[in-house]
């Protein structure tokens, strides 16, 4: 069977799901008979070549049959027009302050700015409105791919108010980041400019949030925790296993936590190169010390004493999988295989952190595919695992 009609006969296993009905949708293990290690390269460049117009987030499936092979991401006209592009640097820019708050709805957006980064940037602030707990921790959240600037995946689809309205935590979510990996890159880029996000989120952003707390009725107890969602899960682990003294609790909802493996590569590959701009300048060539540190799986040692939480969704189709595609299998398709390679990467991570006796929570659902509406059904677990270690 040649590739194009492998691909719908795919497509077609999923069309199949999907008219089994609501009723049926939770039993329809539309990916239980789907290799994706028998894919061959064509079939793979078919997926890989979408992954940046997709707001799946960092990973691509099972790409094993690619081998060293990069895979084609299509000429100039093909890339993918960024949601909105992120702020140019400024160079008269030399310190790190809060320049304003405005309030949109129940959030309220902190204009900030950062010296490593020579830039302005939008937080999303939710601060605690519990006042009789004391002082509450702050839980950093990092977005998926696109993260548009003042209006994250987390603010989009979590659901905060409503999902933390009684819990005694600060809420902060950077956004303008899309395609970063939220990390400190080598070079500047022409599509994604100017980034020194780890040096942002890590010796910057703890400070200026804690000044700002500091003013307020309920302060900062001195506790952080970070989450993250898809690519912003792998920074969000990252960050967690590179500084313990810093994030006392981590949450990944489906990421894929090795960055040096074919799949890893690959899939950022895809988020990167193929929205137009070039991984060598975030962490320089394949195999290279950049791309090795970031590989929290080599180095799960320095999440010793962190309470550790990650999730995936399943290979059923689950009614929020319906909705979010309706009637569009190809994009169902992409879900189905990116959210494969991140519950086989979860395993491996798990599997890593026994090994060092690492304590963890790994939840594997039985259905989601790879989006928003699997990622909310874990933040509320997620939270109650790490709260613990938040709490004085």
């Amino acid at each position: 069977m040649n590739t194009r009609l492998r691909c719908c006969a795919v497509v077609g296993a999923l069309v199949v799901g999907m008219a089994l009905g609501p009723a049926r949708l939770a039993s329809a293990q539309i990916g239980g008979g789907i290799d994706t290690s028998s894919l061959g390269l064509e079939e793979v460049e078919l997926i890989g070549s979408a992954a940046g117009s997709l707001p799946l987030g960092s990973t691509l499936g099972s790409l094993g049959s690619a081998g060293s092979t990069n895979i084609p991401l299509g000429g100039t006209g093909s890339y993918v027009e960024l949601p909105n592009p992120p702020r140019p640097r400024d160079e008269s820019i030399e310190t790190v302050e809060l320049r304003g708050i405005t309030r949109h709805g129940e959030y309220e957006h902190w204009l900030v700015t950062s010296a490593a980064m020579q830039r302005e940037i939008v937080l999303e602030v939710l601060p605690s409105r519990v006042e009789d707990e004391g002082p509450a921790p702050v839980l950093y959240l990092l977005d998926g791919v696109d993260s548009i600037e003042g209006n994250s995946g987390w603010k989009r689809a979590g659901n905060l108010p409503v999902r933390f309205g009684g819990e005694n935590v600060h809420l902060v979510t950077p956004t303008g980041g899309p395609s970063t990996y939220w990390s400190d890159w080598q070079s500047e880029d022409e599509v994604f400019g100017y980034n020194k996000w780890e040096t942002f989120l890590t010796k910057e952003l703890p400070d200026l949030v804690e000044a700002e707390l500091d003013t307020r009725e309920t302060k900062h107890n001195g506790k952080n925790g970070i989450a993250g969602a898809s690519m912003g899960a792998q920074a969000a682990m990252h960050l967690g296993a590179t500084y313990p003294e810093l994030y006392d609790g981590v949450i990944g909802l489906s990421g894929y936590y090795s960055t040096t493996d074919e799949l890893g590569y690959q899939s950022i590959r895809g988020a990167v190169d193929g929205r137009g701009g070039d991984s060598a300048k975030m962490w320089g060539p394949r195999g290279s010390d950049r791309w090795k540190y970031h590989d929290t799986i080599s180095h799960v040692g320095g999440l010793e004493g962190t309470a550790v939480y990650f999730a995936t969704g399943g290979m059923a189709i689950s009614e929020g999988d319906r909705q979010n595609y309706g009637d569009d299998y190809f994009d169902m398709l992409q879900g189905l295989v990116l959210e494969k390679g991140v519950i086989e990467g979860a395993k491996n991570f798990s599997r890593e952190l026994d090994r060092h006796g690492i304590a963890h929570r790994v939840d594997y659902g039985d259905e989601g595919l790879h989006g928003w509406q699997t990622f909310v059904d874990y933040i509320t677990p997620g939270w109650n695992h790490i709260k613990p270690a938040l709490q004085n």
